[in-house]
């Protein structure tokens, strides 16, 4: 009976069933026959009354709440927040592929993203992305492909400047203030994700300041680790998303994208904070970063490397291969014939730590030391199994 009760209340039954009921009273005086019919006249009246109520109301329903705010198709673009932040910055977004030189003869074709600071052809994209490259093509929104150049490197904060030649200006990309940024709240992800141009994704900012190297499984992954504070979200972030914009819902860029965790992990993502951005900018117009923070000759010392990961550290020390004290470096699985390394009697099983007495935890660090060498002779620090830790001096070759 309790369902019935609040359907009564609902549909104010209660008030109708009363007025019956005091109709009765007041006609309590009459005689019976007369008080049966006048029954029978209100339970017909008060029935007509209830069936047009019922008619005319219907129970809430939180399912067409939607429906009943956005009656006209207008109404909900309020609710489209995402698409509207994505509009306003994709016209700046664009996608850039870059040819490199690897393990010494091998040439690879990558891909990342970036967007446009500058009418002029100014773009703004992560520095590991044309690290090494021989050719650098920008795609536009629109389709075009213009040749590239690297104008101005940062590797601490894993920054790059590329310029193009228009006879148009570009659409410019609005900067926001990462200094506002609160967890939890909105960010749109726009980059050339696994070579699709414009993928946008969305998600929230789950820590405004997170430190990398306080991580140690992290920092083996990181593609950079000089800079210590990251923009942290959930948005998805994929390879070939580096170097494109984290946007907020004004569609200003507050940060980078460059590193998504993809092994062991979902929903954590990290882009360098546009403070740094607009940082390395300012010191570009001031002559403090330009061409020449960036070789145009790629070197190399003729190793097939990979990067040792935890668990290969692991797996080694208990054969007695590595050194206990070591959970990172650079495995050397083979060496050019007649390449410096060669050369300088490197061997399979040999762990790069470090170039120049700074360390190196990936072989991409292993690269960029052996680029900003600048073909000058390298002071290489490795462990061999037997031998322990040793160095040689290696001069090495261009490309």
């Amino acid at each position: 009976m309790a369902w019935c009760t609040r359907l009564l209340k609902r549909y104010k039954i209660h008030v109708i069933a009363a007025a019956v009921g005091s109709s009765f009273i007041n006609h309590a005086s009459r005689d019976h026959d007369s008080l049966i019919e006048y029954g029978k006249l209100s339970l017909e009246k008060t029935a007509n009354l209830l069936r047009t109520n019922l008619q005319h109301t219907s129970p809430p329903n939180p399912f067409r709440t939607f429906s009943a705010c956005c009656k006209e198709e207008k109404d909900l673009h309020h609710f489209d927040f995402i698409a509207d932040a994505a509009e306003a910055a994709l016209p700046a977004v664009v996608s850039i592929d870059v040819k490199q030189r690897q393990n010494y003869v091998f040439e690879v074709q990558g891909s990342g993203s970036g967007f446009i600071v500058d009418k002029r052809g100014y773009i703004i994209t992560n520095e590991h992305v044309v690290a090494g490259s021989r050719s650098v093509t920008v795609v536009l929104g629109d389709g075009r492909k213009i040749p590239g150049t690297v104008v101005a490197v940062d590797s601490l904060t894993d920054l790059a400047l590329v310029k193009v030649d228009t006879d148009i200006d570009l659409p410019e990309a609005r900067m926001g203030d990462d200094s506002k940024l609160r967890p939890g709240q909105w960010v749109v992800a726009i980059g050339n994700s696994l070579h699709f141009p414009n993928t946008v994704t969305a998600g929230i900012v789950s820590n405004t300041s997170r430190c990398i190297t306080d991580n140690e499984m992290l920092r083996f992954q990181a593609p950079k680790v000089g800079h210590s504070k990251y923009v942290q979200t959930d948005a998805a972030i994929n390879p070939g998303s580096s170097g494109g914009p984290l946007v907020n819902l004004a569609g200003e860029v507050i940060a980078v994208n460059t590193m998504g965790v993809l092994t062991n992990a979902s929903g954590i993502a990290f882009s360098i904070p546009v403070s740094e951005v607009k940082r390395f900018l300012q010191e570009f117009s001031h002559g403090q970063k330009h061409s020449s923070d960036i070789s145009k000759v790629t070197y190399s010392l003729g190793l097939r490397i990979i990067t040792l990961t935890p668990g290969m550290a692991s797996f080694l020390q208990q054969q007695g291969q590595l050194d206990p004290s070591l959970l990172s470096g650079v495995f050397v699985f083979d060496t050019c014939t007649n390449s410096p390394a060669y050369k300088a009697n490197l061997v399979k099983g040999d762990v790069i730590i470090a170039i120049d007495n700074q360390e190196v935890h990936t072989k991409d660090d292993l690269s960029k030391a052996v680029q900003q060498s600048g073909g000058k002779p390298v002071r290489v620090t490795f462990f061999r199994p037997d031998r322990g830790f040793l160095f040689t001096d290696i001069t090495p070759e261009k490309a």
